[in-house]
């Protein structure tokens, strides 16, 4: 299809305008559009009435290829797995790994934060839908039978499902409709009954967040969720180098008869491998045994006086 027909079809929008425009993607990225070509196109990308058509990354992956740089963004069903391929027992921890393996590809800094909000929302729901459509196989049509998920692993993927969400940013997603944030609208998609109602359910919120541009360096993917992240793991770290440190002081100044153990526990703590700890479990089992047979022949010996 010519140039001029790709516009022309972009401009009366629809299924078939979006088909172009990813035609007019191609093109541009090929360097084959003329300079006339090229203000127009950007016109449509500028037009509100189209916003329905660049959606989902294609609008600034044009932008790009028209400006002659940067990779193009990719489309959210591109970094999903094949949702058959995916293990009923370790669902919400699978989609925990991906999230974090995708997330610099999923929350691009040049899209606009209500985007970003809806990928990540769409990134999810591809799992979300797995674990509906195998918690609840009787919502489903005779002729595609699925085998139901025990209670006890939809329990196990519900807890992996809320600590992956947790993790990856959504609590700072909003639905501009009810005023939950990403974790409570995780847990109500999880919570249909059928796929085609949390199907609806996707199509009915309005998403705000989560993109943070740095003014310093435009183009690096940085975002909220990759920061809370990584904040929460510097503090989990602090948390259990203070418990060990609090942990020895409790034992130093300690004479008397519990010297000799925490002087051994103090040892042990230090051990850096396996094998120095087994020793010194040994060692610690051989004090306690040399302590009871001293105190007992201290006992004898006291008798017979």
């Amino acid at each position: 299809m010519a140039v001029n027909d790709l516009l022309r079809t972009v401009r009366l929008g629809g299924q078939q305008a979006r088909v172009a425009a990813t035609s007019l993607l191609e093109t541009a990225q090929a360097g084959a559009l003329r300079p006339h070509e090229v203000t127009e196109v950007k016109q449509l990308l500028a037009s509100p009435e189209l916003h329905d058509v660049f959606k989902d990354g294609l609008g600034t992956s044009l932008r790009e290829a028209l400006g002659g740089g940067g990779f193009p963004v990719r489309d959210v069903k591109a970094l999903l797995p094949n949702p058959r391929s995916l293990d009923p027992r370790n669902l919400g921890q699978r989609f925990g790994a991906d999230l974090t393996l995708m997330q610099q590809q999923l929350i691009d800094p040049r899209l606009p934060k209500d985007e970003n909000a809806e990928r990540m929302v769409a990134f999810f729901s591809a799992y979300a839908e797995r674990f509906v459509e195998l918690a609840h196989p009787g919502a489903h049509l005779p002729d595609a039978p699925v085998t139901a998920m025990r209670p006890e692993d939809q329990a196990k993927a519900l807890k992996q499902f809320e600590k992956a969400l947790a993790d990856g940013g959504f609590k700072e997603l909003t639905d501009r409709t009810t005023g939950r944030d990403g974790l409570a609208v995780g847990r109500s998609l999880l919570d249909s009954k059928s796929v085609d109602e949390l199907r609806q359910k996707t199509k009915e919120l309005s998403l705000e967040g989560p993109a943070r541009r740095d003014p310093e360096n435009p183009n690096a993917a940085t975002s909220i969720a990759v920061s809370a992240a990584h904040q929460r793991l510097i503090k989990e770290k602090k948390d259990e180098e203070e418990e060990v440190k609090a942990r020895r002081r409790g034992r130093e100044g300690k004479l008397g008869s519990n010297m000799l153990w925490n002087a051994l526990h103090l040892f042990r703590d230090g051990a850096e491998g396996p094998e120095e700890k087994e020793a010194l479990n040994k060692l610690i089992v051989t004090a306690g045994l040399l302590l009871v047979f001293v105190a007992v022949m201290l006992a004898v010996f006291l008798l017979t006086i």
